[in-house]
């Protein structure tokens, strides 16, 4: 898909490996982007590879979130379906953590993976999903996004000491968001299941997406989890995403969202 340039008057990014904190893009009013967040990959099926051929048909680009403990035996039916999505530059596959589990502590405490669980724990479920998604791959994951889209304080120490991982999914807002140094956030601006987990509801989007001040929102990541949908599920999700080409925004994979950063942040640094 082509994409206008970004202005250069745009003097908003932060330089890559950067001390100061994270920020989210702002593309300009006449350029909406928008990146598809879909959760929770775990082995090859039919869903996955429906979801993407839906978003395809519409020359819609996704990004998906593996769970990376599947990648632990290194299956190679597996490895091969990530890599053929990967070399397509259709996909982008990102670190959604080792586990996603949660559990409640002695003390009645719930906890999940990177909420409240402590920063050796949470380093170390980094470095082993980056290890193996190397492993399968040849490169390191870039992107980070939560289970449960927790984090904590531990989280973003963490993330700090990880410099492959570039860019990082958040609620906009977020107080961790601050605590981020030299990443790129996308912010979760615009909600795609609106009925629960798996359960994309096309009204509900239009009507929450119109109560939105549309000259404010120029960057959505837009968060689903596929393998749960139901037909029905799924005619909402393309129904969202024909509407959304039809409001005039434009899909790209983080990778190309970062480079536009780029772009339009080197202007700003030659003056």
């Amino acid at each position: 898909m082509l994409l206008r340039p970004l202005s250069a008057a745009l003097l908003l990014f932060t330089a890559l490996g950067s001390s100061r904190p994270a920020t989210a893009a702002e593309p300009t009013a006449r350029q909406r982007i928008a990146i598809i967040k879909a959760d929770d990959v775990r082995g090859v099926n039919a869903k996955w590879d429906r979801f993407i051929a839906l978003s395809q048909e519409r020359d819609i680009v996704v990004s998906l979130g593996i769970i990376t403990e599947s990648l632990a035996t290194q299956d190679p039916k597996y490895v091969a379906w990530i890599k053929k999505w990967a070399d397509s530059g259709k996909v982008e596959f990102w670190n959604h953590g080792w586990d996603h589990k949660s559990w409640t502590s002695t003390d009645g405490k719930k906890l999940s993976e990177f909420g409240g669980s402590g920063l050796e724990h949470q380093k170390d479920h980094l470095l082993k999903a980056q290890a193996a998604f190397k492993t399968a791959t040849g490169s390191p994951y870039t992107i980070f996004g939560s289970p449960f889209n927790a984090m904590d304080g531990d989280t973003a120490r963490a993330l700090n000491e990880i410099p492959e991982l570039k860019m990082i999914y958040c609620y906009p807002g977020s107080v961790v968001n601050a605590q981020l140094k030299g990443k790129v956030l996308l912010p979760m601006s615009l909600r795609g299941e609106h009925d629960g987990t798996s359960k994309p509801n096309f009204p509900k989007f239009k009507e929450d997406y119109q109560k939105k001040d549309s000259a404010a929102l120029t960057f959505a990541a837009i968060q689903f989890h596929p393998f749960g949908f139901s037909e029905e599920g799924f005619k909402h999700y393309t129904d969202i995403l024909d509407f959304l080409k039809a409001e005039g925004w434009t899909f790209v994979l983080p990778t190309k969202y970062l480079e536009l950063q780029a772009n339009a942040a080197a202007p700003a640094a030659s003056k």
